[in-house]
């Protein structure tokens, strides 16, 4: 899986430019939360961390398309006591959206965290993100609380959103 950093690493910048850049956001903002958050050597630490788990979508030619990172940490003070994981990224490229792939991505992470024996899925949605928040809603997620989230030098907020399984 190592392997697929530098693939991996491409796809996460072009999905972050093209869900948080312009007219969203403005590019020096998104370039710098890439610079931190989106190197080659940082995907690789991700694919090699044991309590993470990605998941990549190919098209019918094989290539990357999207992709899903679930993520063994504390969940937010809400959840305390449940046993539940993050659904830290899910992402798919802009021009396969509308094809199901988000939905079929969402749906392998849920039916994952259950054969894991999770109780519950949780994740954080920047609140300006209309589309990924009724996503997640229609999916059967619900608020359950927000947080603050450094997106390079701009503080925004996230809402947590949570599904039990």
């Amino acid at each position: 899986m190592p392997d697929d950093a530098a693939e991996l690493t491409d796809l996460a910048i072009r999905t972050m430019r093209e869900a948080f850049g312009p007219p969203h956001n403005p590019a020096e903002l998104v370039e710098a939360y890439i610079q931190e958050a989106f190197s080659s050597n940082q995907i690789r630490q991700e694919l090699l961390d044991p309590g993470n788990t990605f998941l990549l979508t190919l098209d019918p030619d094989q290539q990357l398309v999207g992709y899903a990172k679930l993520r063994q940490s504390r969940p937010p003070r809400q959840l305390k006591g449940q046993h539940a994981i993050e659904i830290q990224r899910l992402y798919v490229a802009e021009e396969q959206t509308g094809k199901g792939l988000g939905k079929q991505l969402m749906e392998y992470c849920l039916n994952l965290a259950r054969r894991q024996g999770y109780a519950t899925v949780w994740l954080g949605v920047w609140e300006r993100n209309v589309r990924a928040i009724n996503f997640y809603t229609k999916i059967g997620f619900q608020r359950c609380g927000w947080h603050y989230f450094q997106f390079g030098s701009e503080r925004q907020r996230d809402y947590w959103m949570k599904k039990d399984l």
